[in-house]
């Protein structure tokens, strides 16, 4: 596919951006999966402990995180994943 000038330095650049992005947001997604990570750990500590009205309080907030950064993380690592597939789609236009 034959692109003018000018508009292969904008797709260069978009895909300098789209790799970039892939990769920076790819990383940073290990953060919040390690944070789902620990507090299904803690969760787990806590239903293990003797009942007392603090420990429910505190297993019914770790119980929320779970999810909370457990689909964070995952919404992260696929933003990632469709960066990398546009990047190889801007790659092949050019």
């Amino acid at each position: 596919m034959v692109v003018s000038q000018e508009r292969a330095v904008n797709l260069e650049s978009l895909q300098v951006l789209l790799w970039k992005l892939a990769v920076v947001v790819g990383w940073l997604s290990i953060i919040p999966l390690s944070g789902g990570w620990y507090a299904r750990r803690r969760f787990r500590i806590l239903l293990k402990a003797p009942l007392t009205d603090e420990v429910e309080h505190l297993t019914h907030l770790w119980e929320g995180r779970i999810p909370r950064w457990t689909n964070i993380g995952l919404s992260m690592a696929g933003f990632s994943i469709l960066c990398f597939i546009a990047w190889l789609i801007v790659r092949a236009i050019l």
